[in-house]
């Protein structure tokens, strides 16, 4: 049922026709009343200009962790740099000395460090009631801190980049500070009142032709032993002045020299290979000086402590150290005064083979230096010394020196019976001679024993005047014999035993008797007139070649 006030009929919504967008609700055939739907836009307010403005203008919200994270990145950065930067002149991460941590160290502070340690190892030691502090300056010794220090400082540079600041990765330097072995008794027998017979160093000494070195033996002494008391010392030194050291009794022994037989041997071989493969002085490519036997023993001092703190100017190759000053003073006194700006070229003998065979002048270059360019020729040089060898380079100008050759050569013709004597490819002297019997007079050629054999030889041997004397067995079986007194101006061409000689006769013999004589009568020698041999004998120095021709 419903009514036109809107009341449901039997409470059940009917469709009706009211109009469009009215919904009817009829169960019984009656008009029920029409809903029309709302429209949302009558609740829109609208907004203010004012209230436009306002939400542009309100702040836009950002993220913040990024920023956060940057920060610590630049700062971790910042560290590392900074760390990068400070252990580069600083002991690195895990670096020891003698067990003893210098990380973050620099040298400077190291090597105060060292020094201190040093001054401080005092050792107390005891001698039929005598006491006394020795330091390793008493005996002798000294640390080369500055030295050791680098070392520290070089220390695990060579490892991957992340290693080198591992702290847990460690190295340790462990250097020997100086040498027990090498310390000297003086001081410790004077300090104690010990009655010493002091022992004699080993010595290395230039040779009696200055080409080289020898060693002369040390001798034992007796006194206190002082390398026991080096031994605590040196231990107070590992300690970097921790450690204090305790009482300790000096004994009475048999004491070796500092520099040692073996010591000494050491050096000289150092010395050795420096004289075998010297340091040059070169202009350019041209070697005007060398660091001679005689400059390095000039130069060079040994000391039996290698770990011992060099002076200004000093540098060491094993035991030898070398001095820059001495070394300056050396090449300004011995060296330099040599070097002419004038040049005298060499003049040397040759033979047909191009062989140098006498030196008739030594030359040398025309050697002009520019003014102070070898002002450190001594430190220079003792760097190069300590390194094993190498060259100088001075600036200057050479004017180089040339070398003149004499050619000498001999000929002798077996058929023509001549010796000639050829200079420079001119004939200069031309000299009759007699050969072996058994040449064949007319032709040359050999024709049984006794022979003046042919072939390219040298003059090997030579004698102002010799006897001569032999036994030979022929082929036929029969003995030649000969013995020939005073034979004179004797140049050996054949290691069989031939030379070309002032002819063997008791009475002179000059040029043109042979000639005249018309035949050979050696045993295989090459006999010249008397007024001829001396002359040949100055003129064919050793070395010369000899052709022999049939």
């Amino acid at each position: 049922m419903s009514n036109n006030n809107g009341q449901f009929n039997n409470g059940f919504p009917q469709r009706g026709n009211g109009g469009a967008g009215a919904m009817a609700f009829s169960a019984d055939g009656e008009s029920t009343a029409v809903l029309k739907p709302v429209s949302l836009d009558s609740f829109a307010v609208p907004m203010s200009a004012d209230e436009i403005k306002s939400i542009e203008r309100a702040p836009k919200r950002h993220l913040v962790w990024p920023w956060v994270l940057a920060a610590v990145i630049a700062m971790l950065a910042a560290f590392a740099g900074g760390a990068y930067w400070f252990f580069q002149s600083h002991a690195l991460p895990g670096v020891t000395l003698w067990g003893n941590s210098v990380v973050g160290k620099s040298q400077s502070q190291i090597v105060d460090e060292i020094d201190s340690a040093v001054a401080k190892s005092s050792v107390t030691v005891s001698y039929n009631g005598n006491t006394a502090k020795i330091t390793l300056k008493d005996l002798g010794l000294s640390v080369d801190s500055q030295t050791i220090a680098n070392e520290v400082l070089s220390a695990k540079r060579d490892a991957a980049w992340w290693q080198r600041y591992a702290f847990w990765i460690t190295s340790d330097v462990a250097t020997e500070p100086a040498n027990p072995a090498a310390a000297d008794s003086t001081e410790l027998n004077s300090r104690l009142s010990i009655s010493e017979v002091k022992p004699v160093d080993a010595q290395v000494t230039l040779n009696a032709d200055k080409t080289g070195f020898e060693t002369v033996a040390g001798q034992q002494g007796q006194g206190a032993d002082p390398e026991p008391v080096a031994k605590a010392a040196v231990a107070l030194v590992e300690t970097l002045g921790a450690n204090e050291s305790k009482t300790m009794n000096v004994e009475l022994k048999s004491t070796d020299p500092v520099v040692t037989d073996k010591i000494a041997e050491q050096a000289k071989a150092t010395l050795d290979k420096l004289t075998k493969n010297p340091v040059t002085l070169k202009i350019g490519d041209r070697t005007i000086a060398t660091v001679d036997a005689s400059a390095l023993a000039a130069s060079s001092t040994i000391n039996a402590n290698e770990n011992a703190k060099l002076a200004a100017g000093e540098t060491r190759n094993g035991y030898v150290v070398f001095s820059a000053d001495k070394l300056q003073q050396y090449y300004e006194q011995s060296i330099k005064p040599t070097f002419s700006t004038k040049r005298e070229d060499r003049e040397v003998i040759v033979n047909n083979n191009d062989e140098e065979i006498k030196v008739l002048k030594e030359g040398h270059d025309g050697i002009s230096i520019t003014e102070g360019a070898d002002a450190n020729i001594g430190t220079d040089g003792a760097t190069l010394l300590a390194k094993g060898g190498g060259s100088l380079d001075v600036q200057g100008s050479i004017d180089a020196m040339q070398t003149k050759k004499t050619k000498r050569h001999v000929v002798v013709d077996l058929s023509d019976h001549k010796v000639y004597a050829y200079e420079n490819g001119k004939l200069i002297r031309t000299m009759s001679m007699s050969a072996g019997q058994g040449n064949d007079y007319k032709t040359g050629a050999c024709g049984g024993d006794l022979c003046t054999p042919t072939g390219d030889f040298t003059i090997w041997l030579k004698y102002e005047s010799q006897n001569m004397s032999g036994n030979l067995t022929l082929s036929d079986g029969t003995q030649e014999s000969w013995d020939v007194k005073d034979v004179g101006f004797v140049n050996y061409f054949s290691h069989s035993g031939c030379a070309i000689h002032r002819i063997a006769t008791q009475t002179a013999f000059n040029d043109s008797d042979i000639a005249a004589m018309g035949k050979n009568t050696s045993h295989g020698c090459v006999g010249i007139g008397w007024d001829q041999a001396e002359w040949f004998f100055s003129w064919a120095v050793y070395g010369t070649s000899v052709h022999v021709q049939a």
